[in-house]
């Protein structure tokens, strides 16, 4: 079974990063997979009803499909997966909470780009620092679009954002040439700190790129300018222990 041990947790600590071994069987991943394009239809549908030209594209080049523990059992139950909960146990404490997790997909040869960013910019939290954990549901390089980081920038606390004019998305500013691909095989997964600047480049290879971007949180974490609750504060752990599901 997958431990987090002493030098992960350094690594995580100076780095911001650490890299899992294989974590998930191939009957998880493909699990997972056949949901992920289970929604990723529903979304494609969704958006041409719609008929945005913008939205179509991108549901349909790099779709970002959020909440999905709510539209699938499969995806419920792997966000409480026993190396999950080994991970938050060892970097967040005895009580913690599925914070936000999303499907990210990229389609062979023309999955887009994304800026670099830091996942905390988006809701900036109070504590702002949490655990996202970048699981390969199917292998990621760097011609199929994996994440690239640069190591260490967390330390350097929230980097200012801007609107890219042509993306419409968060652009952080910054100084990417330390940069650093994340190649991953299938059930491997970056864990690294929300502060840590990452970005991805485009799909060129003949695959499909397929990612699970699962974040936690302590409990009741709440927006740091509003007070309000944030995230899906949907449990985790409690104690130590698996908590009990909230219905969803």
């Amino acid at each position: 079974m997958f431990k987090v041990t002493d030098e992960n947790i350094r690594r995580y600590r100076e780095d911001g990063f650490f890299i899992t071994d294989v974590a998930f069987t191939e009957t998880e991943l493909k699990d997972l997979r056949g949901e992920f394009d289970r929604l990723w239809r529903e979304e494609v549908t969704r958006a041409e009803k719609g008929g945005d030209a913008r939205d179509i594209d991108m549901t349909k080049l790099r779709p970002f499909i959020g909440h999905v523990h709510k539209r699938s059992e499969t995806a419920a139950d792997f966000t409480r997966h026993v190396v999950f909960q080994e991970i938050c146990g060892a970097l967040i404490g005895p009580d913690a909470d599925l914070y936000f997790n999303q499907a990210v997909m990229k389609p062979p040869g023309k999955g887009k780009a994304f800026c670099w960013h830091q996942d905390t910019q988006y809701i900036i939290t109070n504590p702002l620092e949490y655990v996202t954990c970048w699981v390969a549901a199917a292998r990621a390089t760097v011609d199929n679009g994996t994440i690239w980081i640069v190591p260490g920038m967390h330390k350097h606390g929230l980097l200012p954002h801007v609107i890219n004019p042509e993306s419409k998305e968060w652009d952080c500013q910054f100084d990417s040439s330390w940069k650093v691909p994340v190649v991953l095989r299938a059930g491997q997964m970056a864990v690294f700190n929300s502060l840590l600047p990452h970005a991805s480049g485009p799909n060129i290879s003949n695959e499909t790129r397929y990612a699970y971007v699962v974040q936690y949180h302590v409990p009741s974490v709440r927006h740091r300018d509003n007070g309000e609750l944030a995230g899906d504060q949907f449990p985790m752990l409690r104690e130590g222990r698996l908590a009990e599901p909230v219905a969803v």
